[in-house]
């Protein structure tokens, strides 16, 4: 459902199944996904893999999230305080470190 959401966003569509964009990224997941599958000889060797990349984005989302959350233009009266701002900035560079970690611990 991911690739669909991302090719109908591409073509400036909202996601429907039944659209051909849509459907297309969900099919060019689909296949790819089963492709990597039958490639990984180690299963668990491929899990911790794929989670180290999907962690690489992990960042970015943290603090565009707090960004945007922060931002009275974007939030209005519901922005994060002082104090929520400084803990989630915080809470991302503790993520932001232990990636970095994770990433040193597994190359050596």
């Amino acid at each position: 459902m991911a690739g669909g959401t991302i090719f109908a966003g591409m073509y400036k569509e909202p996601y429907d199944i039944k659209d051909n964009h849509s459907r297309l990224g969900v099919l060019l997941s689909l296949l790819l996904a089963t492709g990597v599958i039958f490639l990984i000889s180690n299963p668990f060797q491929g899990l911790i893999i794929s989670q180290m990349l999907l962690s690489i984005q992990l960042p970015f989302t943290i603090f565009t999230q707090v960004h945007l959350t922060s931002s009275e233009k974007v939030m209005g009266k519901y922005k994060n305080t002082t104090f929520s701002k400084i803990l989630l900035y915080l809470l991302g560079v503790i993520v932001t470190v232990l990636n970095i970690f994770l990433f040193i611990s597994f190359f050596k």
